[in-house]
C-alpha cells in the first residue's frame, strides 16, 4: 500500500468521526437498561437499526439474539456481541469526548461498533452475520444457541472493549464451584469442644491458596490459576459456633490447565476434611482457556487494518476474563479474536465509560479489517 493510499483511508476514518449515526445507535443503546435476562426491548431497537443499516434477513431466534446478514462470499464472517451487562442502572452522560452509562465500555460500545462496521464494510467475497446477543454475563444462552443453530464460520470476531488499536487473543478459562461444610456446631462459650464449619472452611482456603500459588506465573496472571471465593454464608445464631458453611468459589484457568484436572484436584483437596465434618463440592459447567495463533489470518487482518487506519502499532492483548470467544472457539472451528472500544478498566463499574473517538476508531478499524482479511483468506491456505 502506498503512502497516499494510506493517508485516504486514515481521511476516511476522520470523515467518519463527523457522522452523528453511529454515536446516536450508541447512545441510544445505552439508554435501554438491559441487564442479563432483560434483553428484549435492546433486542427490538437494535433489529429496526440494523434494518435502516442494511442488514438483511433480520431476525430475534430462540434465546432472544438479534441476528442479519450482509454482503456475500465464500468468506464466511461472525461479528458477534452482547447486550447484556451487570445489573445496576446508570444515567448516560454525553460530553463532548465521551459517553458514560451502563454498557458504554462493557459491552455495548463494541456491540454497535461491530454493527455499524458489518453493514458499511461490503466487502466483495465477504458474507458478514452480525449477532447481537443474550446472557454473556450469565450462563450464555445466547451463544450456545447461537452454535445450535449450526451456523458455520471461517473467523469470528467478539465484541468487548480493550481500545481501538488493541486485540485480545487469549481469556483464561472458568469454572464456577460450590461447597458446602458441614458440622456438629455447639455452644460459641466453649469453641475448644466444637467443630466450627466456617474454621472448616477457611482451613480448606489454606490449602486452595497453597494450590493456587503452585499454580501460578509471576508476573503473567493470564498464565496463572486463581482460586477466589466471592459468596460465603456461615452460622445461624450469634452465640452458636456455625454448624453449616456454604461458599462459591470462582476458578480461572490459564491455557496450560484443563477443567478436568483443576477441578479433580481442588475436589480433593477440599475434602480433606476431621473427623465427623462433611464437605460436598459441586463444579458447574466449565468454559476452558482460549489463546489464539497470533500469526493467524484474522490477527494479522486486524494488525494491518490498525496500522493503515490509526498509523499505530497493534498490541496483542490476553485477558485474565472469560468471554463467549473461549465457548465459541473451541465449539465453533473458527478463527476467533476479540475486539472492541472501551475503557475496560471502568467495566462493572459506576464509572463506564467510552471515548467517542475510540468508538468510531473501531468501527473504521474493523471495516479495514475486513477489507484486509479478504485479501489474506484468498492468498493463504484453505480453509477448514
Amino acid at each position: 500500500m502506498t503512502a497516499s493510499s494510506a493517508r485516504q483511508r486514515r481521511a476516511e476514518f476522520s470523515e467518519m468521526s463527523a457522522r452523528s449515526s453511529p454515536v446516536r445507535l450508541l447512545e441510544n443503546s445505552l439508554g435501554v437498561y438491559s441487564p442479563t435476562g432483560e434483553e428484549g426491548e435492546l433486542a427490538s431497537y437494535l433489529a429496526d437499526e440494523m434494518k435502516l443499516f442494511g442488514y438483511s434477513r433480520v431476525r430475534v431466534d430462540r434465546a432472544g439474539n438479534v441476528l442479519g446478514e450482509s454482503g456475500s462470499g465464500e468468506i464466511r464472517l461472525l461479528l458477534c456481541g452482547h447486550m447484556d451487562t451487570v445489573p445496576g442502572k446508570l444515567v448516560v452522560r454525553k460530553t463532548r469526548d465521551a459517553l458514560f452509562g451502563r454498557g458504554a465500555a462493557d459491552a455495548k460500545s463494541p456491540l454497535c461498533a461491530l454493527l455499524v462496521a458489518g453493514a458499511e464494510a461490503a466487502v466483495p467475497g465477504v458474507s458478514v452475520t452480525f449477532a447481537a446477543v443474550t446472557e454473556e454475563e450469565g450462563d450464555g444462552a445466547g451463544i450456545e444457541q447461537l452454535m445450535k443453530s449450526g451456523r458455520k464460520f471461517d473467523y469470528a470476531v467478539f465484541g468487548e472493549p480493550a481500545g481501538a488499536d488493541r486485540m485480545t487473543i487469549g481469556y483464561r478459562g472458568r469454572v464456577g464451584l460450590k461447597v458446602k461444610i458441614q458440622t456438629a456446631g455447639g455452644h460459641a462459650g466453649s469453641p475448644w469442644a466444637h467443630s466450627s464449619a466456617f474454621d472448616e472452611f477457611s482451613a480448606m482456603m489454606t490449602r486452595l491458596k497453597r494450590y493456587e500459588l503452585s499454580n501460578s506465573v509471576e508476573g503473567d496472571h493470564f498464565r496463572s490459576l486463581s482460586l477466589t471465593p466471592t459468596v460465603v454464608t456461615a452460622g445461624s445464631y450469634q452465640n452458636v459456633v456455625p454448624a453449616l458453611c456454604e461458599a462459591t468459589l470462582d476458578l480461572r484457568l490459564p491455557p496450560s490447565v484443563h477443567s478436568s484436572v483443576a477441578v479433580r484436584e481442588v475436589r480433593a483437596l477440599a475434602e480433606m476434611a476431621g473427623e465427623g465434618v462433611k464437605v460436598k463440592l459441586t463444579a458447574g459447567p466449565p468454559t476452558e482457556a482460549y489463546e489464539a495463533d497470533a500469526g493467524s489470518t484474522l490477527v494479522r487482518a486486524f494488525q494491518r487494518a490498525i496500522i493503515v487506519g490509526l498509523n499505530s502499532k497493534p498490541k496483542l492483548v490476553r485477558k485474565t476474563g472469560t468471554g463467549d470467544m473461549n465457548t465459541f472457539a473451541h465449539k465453533g472451528g473458527a478463527q476467533c479474536i476479540t475486539y472492541g472500544p472501551g475503557l475496560s478498566a471502568t467495566s462493572h463499574t459506576d464509572g463506564e465509560t467510552v471515548q467517542i473517538k475510540d468508538y468510531l476508531n473501531s468501527i473504521g478499524v474493523v471495516k479495514e479489517a475486513i477489507a484486509q482479511l479478504a485479501k489474506l483468506d484468498s492468498a493463504g491456505p484453505a480453509r477448514p
